[in-house]
């Protein structure tokens, strides 16, 4: 991810959770809360389902010795996405309606 307008998003299914990678810690402020360690990679291949082409896939990301042979730590993907920048374009002022000096906008107020 190049720049600050490109995010990941996507879905995890939480019933794919395995309950024994949820870790107990109490916390600074006295309050119990449940934790999971998560790791999103690349996938090697793009995959595409209806519109959405999935780029990367989110994982438990159990310490080496926690691992259970044959356990499937895949929990959703994610897909790959850009946001439209704030500021307008040059191409948008350009575009953009204008008024005569002493026309008025049609505005609600």
């Amino acid at each position: 991810m190049a720049d600050n307008n490109t995010f990941l998003t996507g879905s995890i299914c939480l019933t794919d959770i395995p309950v024994s990678q949820m870790k107990k810690v109490m916390c600074k402020d006295g309050k119990e809360r449940v934790f999971l360690n998560v790791a999103i990679f690349a996938k090697k291949q793009p995959q595409t389902f209806g519109d959405r082409t999935y780029t990367h896939f989110i994982s438990c990301a159990p310490k080496k010795e926690e691992r259970i042979e044959g356990e499937n730590y895949i929990m959703g993907d994610l897909e790959t996405r850009s946001s439209k920048p704030q500021t307008p374009t040059t191409e948008d002022v350009a575009n953009a309606p204008s008024f005569a000096p002493n026309e008025k906008p049609d505005l609600p107020f």
